[in-house]
C-alpha cells in the first residue's frame, strides 16, 4: 500500500469513532449527572427500605390477625363450654326438684324464615329467667337430610351479629310427626331483645345452610 492510501486508512478509521457529546466534556455537566445518579440511588434505596418495611407490617398484621382469631375461637369455645355447664346444671336442678312429681320442660319452637326482614321481629317471648331449661326447637324445611349429618345451631343479636350461644354436633328428631333440631338453653341466652339463628348442617366435609330463624324476647315489666 502506498503512503497516500495509509492517510486515506487512518481519515476512514477516524471518521468511524464516536465523537463526543458536545458539553459533556464541561466539569459542571459531569457533576450534574454524578448528583442525579447519587439521587436515583438514594431514591431507590429509599423505595426498597420502604417495601421491606411494608412487608415487615403487612407480616406483623397477618400474625396479629391469626393470634386474634385464635383468641376468639378460645374465648367462644370457653363460653360454649361454660354454657354446657349451667345448662346441665339447670337440666339436674330440675330433674331433682321434680322427684316424684310431672316437671313440664318449656320449649320455644321456631319455623324457618322464607325472607329475613328488614326490620327486628316484634318481641313475642317473655323473658325466662336466667337459669330456666328451655328446649329450642327448629323446625326443618322439607327436603332429604343426610341421616347421618350433624347441625350447628348460633345464636346471633339480630342488630350487629354479635354471637350469642352455639351448639354443634346435634342430630335430626321428629316430635309429634314433625323434624326438628332440638338442644337445651338456659333463660340467660335470651335476654329482652331481638335474636337471629342460624342452622347449619354438616355431612363429612360438605357444610351447606339449611335454615334461618329470628326471635324477639320482651324486656321485663
Amino acid at each position: 500500500m502506498v503512503p497516500e492510501d495509509w492517510g486515506k486508512a487512518r481519515n476512514s478509521i477516524s471518521c468511524g469513532v464516536m465523537r463526543p457529546v458536545s458539553g459533556f466534556d464541561r466539569p459542571v455537566v459531569q457533576w450534574l449527572f454524578v448528583v442525579l445518579g447519587l439521587v436515583l440511588i438514594v431514591v431507590a434505596g429509599a423505595e426498597t427500605a420502604a417495601l421491606l418495611r411494608a412487608r415487615t407490617l403487612m407480616g406483623e398484621l397477618r400474625t396479629a390477625d391469626l393470634n386474634g382469631r385464635i383468641e376468639r375461637e378460645q374465648l367462644q369455645a370457653q363460653a360454649a363450654r361454660e354454657q354446657a355447664a349451667r345448662e346441665a346444671l339447670s337440666l339436674e336442678l330440675a330433674r331433682q326438684r321434680g322427684a316424684g312429681a310431672a316437671v313440664t320442660q318449656p320449649t320455644l319452637t321456631l319455623s324457618p324464615l322464607r325472607k329475613r326482614g328488614a326490620q327486628p321481629p316484634d318481641p313475642t317471648v317473655g323473658r325466662p329467667a336466667d337459669n330456666q331449661s328451655i328446649q329450642l326447637r327448629l323446625l326443618v324445611p322439607d327436603g332429604a337430610e343426610p341421616p347421618t349429618a350433624r347441625y350447628t345451631i348460633v345464636v346471633r343479636a339480630w342488630t350487629g351479629g354479635n354471637m350469642v350461644w352455639s351448639r354443634a354436633g346435634l342430630t335430626l328428631s321428629s316430635v309429634d310427626k314433625k323434624r326438628m333440631v332440638t338442644a337445651f338453653v338456659t333463660g340467660d341466652v335470651f335476654a329482652p331483645g331481638a335474636y337471629e339463628i342460624a342452622l347449619t348442617r354438616h355431612a363429612g366435609e360438605a357444610t351447606a345452610d339449611v335454615a334461618s330463624y329470628e326471635v324477639a324476647v320482651r324486656p321485663d315489666r
